[in-house]
């Protein structure tokens, strides 16, 4: 898994596992919106796309399933990722071609960008053109144009069309070319919406670990759990912990829960962390519990394997909500960026006719690149800023180590200033 309170000055050393990048058993409304991020800058790619696709498809799934192959591009040539599950589709035309459909776009799709290398002002991108065919497209493709370390069915992560030896066929791919723009929605210096957290006085928190290499004591994640439990709770008067009930795909539920002084008034603090084998196949026992509790959290966080993106996209889709509470979460695994799903953004935009967009209750800080195992540390910075209440999302990130390209997503329409 790549201070202001003296109980919590301990200090808490850096690991180097990289724990969040491969899928089970590695051992290692939302459109596109704005960007807050120290070590990248925050651009857009706007271009024009064609897909094949099932007749029955939906631009967007068709389009997404598309751009995976973005990741792949960008992650191997520039150090970069981009959010292709949430583009901004404009002028979308199908056309029926027998039991397919042929979609053409323009799309515009958010890119966090390494500030150590040279913007460009365009890019070429090659994207496979038969959604219905990428089984095929990646057996063929796989080797000379970048290797599939994590199955053939994941090619996409490490599609490179400019390794050497690469040759690709025109009748397989679209080829455009993107100009490259400062997004327009890139932000500096702002807050979390901490008026929001603080409202009721009690500062609620839900975090998820999954299982890093096995299911033992000595387990990253199961150790980073009980890590930040502990720490939590010495920063609280009267704290107590309790266990949770023995419930099907849940290894291990504990809550603690005690009172400190912010702003110098009595507030209560509880945080749940919850522990699994894999977000993904937790089962429907696990996915009911986490949501009733992410709905009425302030902070939802989630330390592990990213899985290529499956337990991300599980995750945010059994992220509860409630209308018009905010809620910001902290996804702490690799290329978390490009594995943002829409679910998150769907449901509060579903939930407040005040934020068609999603975003107005939600802040989301992601990872751009392979994230590296830190024992909570960025947990514990950001829980001690909460409690401080002065932090930008800027002084936020200052404390999050940079090779990984942390980003908070979200934020435009925060409103909070102290």
């Amino acid at each position: 898994m790549k201070k202001l309170l003296a109980p919590l000055l301990l200090a808490v050393s850096l690991g180097t596992t990289a724990i969040a990048c491969g899928g089970e058993g590695e051992q290692t409304a939302g459109g596109e919106e704005d960007f807050t991020s120290n070590s990248g800058v925050t651009l857009e790619l706007t271009f024009s796309g064609e897909v094949v696709a099932v007749a029955n498809d939906t631009p967007r799934h068709a389009v997404s399933e598309q751009l995976q192959y973005v990741q792949g591009q960008l992650t191997e040539n520039a150090g970069a990722n981009a959010a292709t599950f949430i583009p901004k589709l404009a002028n979308v035309r199908e056309v029926a071609e027998g039991n397919k459909k042929k979609i053409a776009y323009e799309a515009k799709v958010a890119v966090a960008w390494p500030k150590s290398r040279p913007t460009p002002a365009t890019y070429e991108l090659v994207l496979p053109r038969d959604a219905t065919a990428l089984a095929a497209f990646n057996r063929k493709y796989d080797g000379p144009c970048g290797h599939a370390k994590y199955g053939s069915d994941t090619f996409w992560y490490n599609f490179d069309p400019k390794a050497e030896g690469c040759s690709l066929d025109d009748a397989d791919v679209h080829r455009t070319v993107a100009t490259v723009a400062p997004h327009p929605q890139s932000t500096q210096g702002v807050y979390p919406e901490y008026d929001k957290i603080w409202e009721d006085d009690t500062l609620s928190m839900v975090a998820v670990f999954g299982i890093v290499t096995s299911n033992t004591p000595n387990d990253d994640g199961a150790q980073t759990r009980e890590r930040l439990l502990r720490e939590v709770s010495s920063s609280l008067r009267d704290a107590t912990r309790t266990e949770g009930p023995a419930t099907p795909g849940i290894l291990k539920e504990s809550t603690v829960t005690g009172k400190i002084d912010v702003g110098g008034r009595e507030r209560t603090v509880n945080l749940t962390g919850i522990l699994v084998q894999e977000v993904a196949g937790a089962g429907a026992r696990f996915d009911q519990r986490y949501e009733e509790l992410s709905a009425k959290a302030d902070v939802v966080v989630y330390y592990g394997h990213s899985g290529l993106g499956k337990n991300i996209k599980a995750l945010a889709r059994i992220t509860g909500a409630e209308r018009g509470h905010y809620q910001l979460a902290y996804l702490y695994a690799c290329q978390t960026l490009g594995y943002l799903d829409p679910a998150m953004f769907e449901r509060r935009s579903a939930l407040n006719d005040d934020d068609p967009e999603g975003t107005k209750y939600l802040d989301i800080i992601a990872n751009t690149l392979v994230a590296y195992g830190d024992q909570g540390r960025a947990f514990l910075d950001l829980y001690r800023d909460i409690l401080d209440g002065t932090k930008t999302f800027n002084d936020i990130l200052r404390s999050n180590a940079s090779s990984h390209i942390p980003i908070v997503f979200g934020e435009h329409d925060n409103t909070f200033r102290p």
